[in-house]
């Protein structure tokens, strides 16, 4: 199994307990709760009515009280907002955003709180500053941003008004925002909770038939509408942490190897389309990879894991198909920028998971040598990639977001390719610019590869250098990789790696000082 990782649920204690209100109005100091538990608190209380096709209508944009709020919330528009969605912008998601943050006070107290400490955050950072070695949820949460993130918990409890649409709204948005909140923070285990609970109130709302888009044009409207893009944001989120995490299962794939891309005659209408598909797709080789790890262990994988594994390589070679045909005729209505980066973000994801599923085999670690030529482009989109999102964000300045672009596949890349200089090529990128992706830290990443080519590449002996893959025989090859942050406060944080050579029994263990990196385990095999 290349790649996969876990949350560790007992090392976050939640410090999110305050007993003051943002606004001053004191209330009483609550247990931190998902926002899906404030929602089912309050649904049966409210009667819901169907929006058939009313649109939104007016909202009166509510005031801010106090100046810190109101350069919180410009914050939030100017520079927070781009970075959430950054790898596929869509200006009507951001628009929808802002409306709902400026308009329902829940949601403005959520976006303040994430202005807050993403200010904070990138403030650390900036002017060239070394990257200090903290727990970030100690240097950047302070008593004003809680507040407002209590706030927001404390209006899901006790709406005012509204009907169950939208609460149901507001709820979603608030799911969205403190996922974002907390994955800044270092609260890995609370955003996960936050996003599981925004897909299972999205899942419920399907099985009620309260979400549809049975309407007389095909479209929804109104409230739908709204819930609707935001459903797609965080169904995003949860498709990206179904690449990635090992029990991790996205609401999208209950029907893991069916695909829907015999719909399209030759192309597909869109690149927004066509990353959709390939989202699905990459969460399908990892739930698939995930499952053939976990059955191992106890047991041999069914035959049909051999038919899958057919299905879905062919799927990625009809998607690229697909993919092609479209980029061929040329009519994309993004900007330029937009769409070389988001095309080459596309080719990136497909090829890695064309990678890690064609070289599952009798091999093991040898056969990742095969696929030189494939790691390299690779590292040449990634390297675009991140070029261009120098351009975009700046190059001296540090940068978050939720969604998940290049780190864990250059750190894929680093473990599995033992071609030196391919691996060194990955740390340059890595080390280039402060980057977080979700929970995924470039320099903590960094360090890790690092580590891994130390191990593999120090077979010769002091003084030797490894020119080539094949100076690194099967038995000093690490077979699987995990390692676990610890964090320490104020104080340097240790990094528990533990790892297996291929054929050997043990485990080794080292602890390393490292930068922040997260609460979650990562895992390569």
């Amino acid at each position: 199994m290349p790649f996969s990782c876990k949350a560790e649920k007992t090392e976050i204690k939640s410090t999110h307990n305050h007993n003051e209100s943002a606004d001053g109005d004191g209330y009483d100091s609550y247990r931190p709760c998902t926002t899906t538990g404030a929602y089912e608190s309050k649904r049966r209380h409210s009667k819901y009515h169907r929006l058939a096709s009313q649109n939104l209508g007016s909202l009166m944009i509510l005031p801010m009280t106090g100046s810190v709020q109101a350069e919180a919330m410009c914050f939030f528009k100017d520079i927070s907002i781009k970075h959430l969605n950054e790898y596929r912008p869509c200006e009507t998601w951001r628009k929808t955003l802002m409306l709902f943050s400026q308009t329902v006070p829940s949601v403005r107290h959520a976006a303040t709180a994430l202005a807050m400490i993403h200010r904070k955050y990138l403030d650390h950072h900036s002017n060239d500053r070394v990257y200090e070695p903290y727990f970030l949820k100690d240097k950047l949460l302070d008593k004003t941003s809680l507040l407002h993130y209590n706030r927001a918990i404390q209006l899901l409890l006790n709406p005012n008004s509204g009907d169950s649409t939208e609460i149901t709204a507001s709820t979603l948005f608030v799911s969205y925002l403190f996922t974002c909140f907390d994955h800044l923070v270092g609260d890995d285990v609370q955003a996960v909770k936050h996003l599981r609970g925004g897909v299972e109130l999205s899942r419920n709302m399907e099985n009620a038939t309260m979400y549809d888009y049975t309407y007389h044009d095909g479209q929804p409207s109104g409230f739908h509408a709204i819930i609707g893009q935001v459903t797609k944001q965080i169904r995003r989120l949860d498709m990206q942490a179904g690449m990635f995490l090992v029990d991790w299962t996205p609401a999208n794939i209950q029907e893991p190897f069916t695909s829907h891309l015999t719909l399209f005659d030759s192309a597909f209408w869109s690149l927004d389309q066509a990353a959709d598909h390939l989202q699905i797709l990459v969460s399908q080789v990892m739930w698939l990879r995930n499952t053939e790890q976990r059955t191992s262990l106890t047991a041999t994988m069914p035959p049909s894991a051999s038919s899958l594994k057919d299905t879905l390589l062919g799927q990625l070679e009809t998607w690229s198909s697909l993919f092609e045909n479209f980029l061929g005729r040329g009519n994309h209505s993004e900007s330029i920028f937009e769409t070389d980066r988001l095309i080459s973000l596309l080719r990136l994801q497909h090829t890695i998971a064309w990678i890690l599923l064609s070289s599952h085999g009798p091999g093991g670690e040898m056969d990742y040598d095969n696929f030189l030529p494939q790691f390299q482009q690779c590292v040449a989109l990634a390297s675009e990639i991140a070029a261009a999102h120098q351009r975009y964000a700046g190059s001296s300045m540090s940068t978050f977001t939720p969604e998940i672009g290049i780190i864990p596949i250059l750190y894929i890349i680093g473990a599995k390719c033992r071609h030196p200089i391919v691996r060194r090529e990955v740390l340059g990128i890595l080390r280039r610019q402060l980057t977080r992706e979700a929970s995924w830290d470039s320099v903590a990443t960094a360090r890790v590869v690092e580590q891994v080519i130390e191990i593999e590449e120090g077979v010769g002996g002091e003084g030797q250098t490894v020119h080539c893959m094949e100076q690194i025989p099967i038995w000093q090859r690490i077979e699987a990789l995990s390692f676990t942050h610890v964090p320490r406060g104020q104080s340097a944080a240790r990094l528990d790696i533990e790892y297996t050579f291929c054929g050997q029994e043990g485990t080794n263990i080292e602890s390393l000082v490292i930068e922040r990196i997260g609460s979650i385990t990562y895992h390569v095999k």
